[in-house]
């Protein structure tokens, strides 16, 4: 069975080490490749090269990723020899644009789908204490409010943003089913793209 080089090979830990060994490991390599350690005719080397092992732990660190990468790579051990893959850079870096756009919006959905309900709850909140101390002022003397204007307005725009909140969240709340099925969409391209990637890595 061909034995080739890994990601594993690149921090210098073995393929079973755990996630202490692997931050430790990229620590140590961010001492040589990190921009700040490179004189400024090697920048754009370095940009690249830190670029490439913060994927490599973001990979290792994941357990889920971490096992698609472990399961690709036996895939090319058990396989018969082949030429090795030769990517252009331009084909490359689109790639790991779209990742990193994949990844974005996501986390964006992410936290809409998350916090729909402390959104509907902060607003409710907010607009529902702006709007007493607002409708408050029909029943105290207006003279109260009379030496204080500026509260008057602080009432109309927190029952605004609360209002407003409160709406964001509810629309947040319906939306929940079309978030989670893009959420399983872009998982699914995320998977792709990262196999892709992948591909490179492993064979060269």
């Amino acid at each position: 069975m061909p034995r080739i080089k890994t990601f594993y090979d690149e921090l210098g830990v073995p393929r079973d080490a755990n996630a202490g060994s692997i931050k430790h490991a990229f620590k140590e390599v961010a001492k040589v490749y990190h921009p700040d350690k490179n004189p400024p005719d090697k920048q754009a080397w370095a940009h690249e090269q830190m670029s490439r092992f913060n994927f490599i732990m973001e990979t290792l660190l994941n357990p889920a990723t971490r096992r698609e990468y472990d399961d690709l790579v036996k895939k090319y051990e058990d396989a018969p020899p082949v030429v090795p893959l030769r990517r252009r850079p331009r084909e490359q870096n689109a790639i790991e644009r779209e990742y990193a756009q994949v990844s974005v919006e996501i986390m964006n959905l992410a936290g809409k789908y998350s916090n729909c309900r402390v959104k509907m709850m902060v607003g409710a909140i907010i607009g529902s204490l702006a709007a007493v101390m607002h409708l408050s002022a029909y029943f105290v003397p207006a003279d109260i409010f009379d030496d204080f204007p500026i509260t008057f307005a602080f009432t109309y725009f927190f029952t605004l943003i609360g209002g407003v909140m409160l709406i964001i969240g509810i629309s947040d709340y319906l939306g929940r089913g079309q978030y989670r099925r893009r959420i399983r969409e872009l998982e699914q391209r995320r998977t792709q793209l990262r196999e892709r990637m992948y591909e490179v890595f492993v064979v060269n």
